[in-house]
């Protein structure tokens, strides 16, 4: 209301001297923006963040991004006065390009045949176990002298959540920007870019000649390894708020696409028809981009009661598949886990481990592990499209991990929001072989984003970040813990010390959000406090550890900067270790880096 009057009253005329734009600007900000972004939303980007944006990164999503709904209201003129007062910068069409940056690398091959020193997809080689058996030099008496080797800082960006793939040559890399990065991995120098249409969240995926991809516009790409250009791309699901945020995998002749939605931001608003999306995992013919077929989560949703306000509501709905999926050939499936309904009724495949056949997509068994989690931002803002049962929004974000004990029996591996963490018999439809909470759970974990597993133990990274979910169990241990694969049983534990200075500017907490990843006597974990930590396997000891919330000199001449560990985990790959740093919602740091570290710099 208040942003109308201020329409009304004339405030904000198209032509205006530099002054009067940025007196427009505060103007329509302080109305329409500032009570989310001076802590009233947590998943609002601060104001201190913001002034580190590009203003064209503002405009673009006033225009059409996530902030789209507000940007509706405004001219462009007025969307051009906010972003300029946010950023005390002129918006321009100029970005940086290959050219301007100050090393490039125009004479390096891309490798056929990776070899097993390399990280591909998400979880780096085929079970998503986020475990690399081959990393040489990396060990429990090498790694205290693990330095810094080089750092790459994304132009225009304060959030680093797409995970590298790294080849004995190459790393690639997606971005805030949208811009696909292929580095030397000795030097880190561009070796060719690629400018896709919107954010890239998830790792990409080497399948051949096909480097292979989702964005935040709900779309899947290939380009060429070689040369970056575009093969195809096809947009995955009809809903306008799809996205792409886990990560792609494929075989020889499909890729497999999940499918999740912001559809719980607008949810909150109190006219809004909530809710009509439903989560998939979409295959694509690898060579076309065509559909061959989608697997959705949950029914259509059809209209089921008036909320307190008389908005219709529509259900079921939800069940995103927030994370990439895990392809298992030998039994011809694919599993994919799932976040919570959006409304009501909750539904049998939400918070659930899903098994695909590869060939059709049909769902051949479900295990859910949290009943009656139908849950949007309306629960946590009391405002009138929360659904009835008001869960504990407890979604299973990470993959599942296909893990096989020593006596040649596979286990599927799950970890939730709750704190909990499962073990399923892939052979018995998912029947649950064991259970272990970790942590105490809640709104931002739990397990967040990832374990790993070297297929003796499970190694847990457990944020538990204090959100006041009522639905959290136990006291909280923020930190890595260290389970029997076989068992569950919790073999040591490391509640991680708080190193947070006692005046900050942004969110820091000891938790470990991001995923999680290993290699022989060594377990690799970055901190929502920005610390990046190496540990003994055997024993959880730290080992080595280093503060990436610090400027750094980039290799490409752009101001390099860290700051919290949110999602993606560290890689390992030709004996060193690949991390990206910076996270700027829920209030916490920005960064733009992707750090390389080796033994001794080497």
């Amino acid at each position: 209301m208040r942003i109308f009057t201020v329409f009304g009253l004339g405030l904000l005329g198209s032509m205006a001297t530099q002054a009067s734009e940025q007196n427009k600007g505060e103007q329509i900000f302080q109305a329409s923006c500032s009570a989310c972004h001076t802590g009233a939303l947590l998943e609002a980007p601060k104001v201190e963040a913001l002034k580190l944006y590009q203003p064209e990164r503002i405009v673009k999503s006033l225009e059409s991004g996530l902030m789209s709904t507000i940007g509706m209201s405004l001219s462009m003129s007025d969307k051009v006065a906010v972003a300029e007062y946010l950023t005390e910068k002129k918006v321009s069409e100029e970005s940086h390009k290959l050219s301007a940056y100050s090393c490039n690398s125009t004479d390096l091959k891309t490798p056929q045949q990776p070899s097993d020193l390399v990280w591909n997809g998400w979880g780096g080689k085929a079970g998503n176990n986020r475990h690399q058996a081959n990393a040489p030099g990396l060990t429990t008496k090498s790694v205290a002298n693990l330095k810094l080797k080089w750092a790459f800082a994304f132009p225009d960006t304060t959030r680093v959540r797409a995970q590298p793939i790294v080849t004995e040559d190459m790393v690639y890399v997606g971005s805030q920007s949208g811009t696909v990065y292929a580095l030397d991995t000795e030097t880190g120098c561009v070796h060719w870019e690629h400018k896709s249409q919107a954010e890239i969240r998830g790792a990409m995926f080497l399948q051949g000649n096909h480097l292979l991809f989702g964005d935040l516009e709900g779309s899947a790409h290939a380009i060429d390894v070689q040369t970056g250009k575009l093969l195809w791309s096809t947009k995955v699901h009809p809903s306008p708020l799809a996205v792409v945020t886990g990560s792609v995998i494929a075989d020889g002749s499909k890729v497999y696409v999940p499918v999740s939605s912001l559809e719980i931001i607008p949810a909150a608003r109190a006219d809004y028809e909530c809710c009509s999306f439903r989560g998939a995992v979409v295959a694509l013919d690898i060579k076309t981009g065509k559909k061959v077929w989608t697997s959705y989560t949950v029914d259509e949703p059809k209209p089921t009661y008036k909320s307190s306000v008389g908005t219709q509501q529509h259900g079921p709905s939800g069940a995103p598949v927030w994370s990439g999926p895990t392809l298992d050939a030998k039994r011809n499936l694919l599993y994919a886990t799932t976040g919570q309904n959006y409304s009501s009724p909750a539904t049998g495949t939400s918070d659930a481990v899903l098994a695909m056949d590869l060939t059709t997509g049909d769902i051949k068994w479900v295990t859910q592990v949290t009943k009656a989690d139908a849950w949007n931002g309306a629960c946590s803002r009391n405002t009138p499209n929360c659904p009835k049962e008001d869960g504990p929004d407890f979604d299973i974000g990470s993959s599942a991990m296909l893990s096989t004990q020593a006596n040649g029996k596979q286990l599927l591996i799950i970890g939730q929001k709750s704190g909990m963490v499962y073990a399923l018999d892939p052979d018995a439809k998912g029947e649950i072989v064991w259970k272990q909470r970790v942590g105490s759970g809640g709104t931002m974990g739990g397990v967040h984003w990832g374990m790993s597993t070297d297929n003796q133990k499970v190694f847990v990274g457990i944020s538990d970040l204090p959100t006041n979910n009522p639905y959290a169990v136990g006291d909280a241990h923020p930190g890595i813990h260290g389970l029997d694969l076989q068992t569950g049983d919790i073999i040591w534990r490391n509640d991680l010390p708080n190193v947070c200075p006692k005046k900050m500017k942004f969110l820091c907490f000891r938790g470990i959000s991001a995923a999680v990843s290993s290699s022989p006597e060594l377990v690799y974990a970055g901190g929502l406090d920005g610390m990046f930590r190496v540990f003994s396997a055997d024993k959880g000891d730290i080992l080595w550890e280093y503060n990436t919330k610090q400027p750094v000199t980039s290799v490409n001449g752009v101001k390099g900067f860290g700051g919290s560990i949110e999602a993606d985990g560290p890689v390992i790959a030709n004996g060193k270790i690949y991390l990206t740093s910076g996270y700027d919602k829920w209030a916490e740091a920005p960064g733009n880096l992707l750090m390389v570290f080796s033994i001794d710099g080497q």
